[in-house]
């Protein structure tokens, strides 16, 4: 843990957990059962959160790796994925396939504040039940804000991560109403790393050794194409794509084909990169 969560103190976190328990209103109660292809099960987290998730198995005989889905900040959380069939195209390239719901989400409880320990404690799962084999990460909209900051301590566990429709800042998601207001302040203080609040590009600037791609609508509401450049900007070693005619999490949408082809072929370059050279 950085010494930046660490100097949040016991008074900062449970601010944190305040905050985020408010945050997640408009979006608990809402669950589902896993549908028949997939084998339900429950990670603890380290801060003692219960993590609601499904495990899809890829039929291909020599399996090429995991991939690793983070829902967006909808009530169908990890449904949202299974709804859309993320899991069928890299089923049927020869992933295995992970799905969660963070904390607060579905039958996810809440038991700390940060929501990047989510991802840590899924990927030691996998880990544990695929050894070996190469993790790629994808997340969605604030799915892949969380992974953002994941990867910011420690990348070690994963290939790769692909970033769609991913806001650069809290502040141009939350755009009305109370939420607005606690956003912009909570962002901007000593509590935005623990609580996941703070921009982006913080977190991707220090992430040199793993290969990431940030893929987005150019009609996004939610992501202005100037913070698009400056993040490109900062993050030099970042892919950027964007795709035409596409708001918030419209791409893989509207254009299919194309978004999958890019994000296979992505992982399948970063799985060459990683391999041991042999002398």
């Amino acid at each position: 843990m950085s010494r930046r969560v660490q100097s949040t103190g016991s008074f900062g976190i449970t601010l944190s957990k305040l905050f985020i328990r408010v945050m997640l209103r408009q979006v608990q109660g809402w669950k589902m059962d896993v549908p028949p292809r997939a084998a339900g099960f429950v990670e603890v987290g380290r801060d003692g959160s219960h993590l609601e998730g499904a495990s899809l198995r890829t039929t291909v005989v020599r399996p090429r790796g995991v991939v690793l889905l983070c829902h967006p900040f909808l009530k169908y959380g990890m449904h949202y994925l299974l709804k859309n069939k993320f899991d069928h195209e890299f089923l049927a390239q020869g992933y295995h396939v992970i799905v969660f719901n963070f904390k607060g989400f579905g039958r996810s409880t809440f038991g700390g504040h940060a929501f990047a320990d989510d991802v840590f404690a899924i990927a030691r799962r996998v880990s544990r039940d695929f050894p070996g084999l190469p993790i790629q990460l994808l997340g969605c909209s604030s799915g892949g804000y969380h992974l953002s900051h994941a990867l910011a301590r420690d990348s070690m566990p994963f290939t790769s991560a692909v970033l769609d429709s991913v806001p650069i800042s809290v502040r141009s998601y939350f755009t009305r109403g109370p939420l607005r207001i606690a956003m912009r302040w909570i962002s901007g203080s000593n509590l935005a790393v623990p609580t996941g609040t703070c921009s982006i590009d913080l977190s991707l600037r220090g992430v040199r050794d793993m290969p990431i791609t940030y893929l987005y609508g150019r009609n996004d509401y939610y992501i202005p194409e100037a913070g698009v450049t400056e993040l490109a900007k900062s993050c030099r070693s970042l892919q950027v794509i964007g795709f035409d005619s596409c708001r918030h999490l419209e791409t893989h949408k509207k254009h299919r084909e194309r978004y999958f082809e890019e994000v296979l072929g992505f992982f399948a370059r970063a799985e060459i990169q990683s391999r041991p050279v042999s002398v």
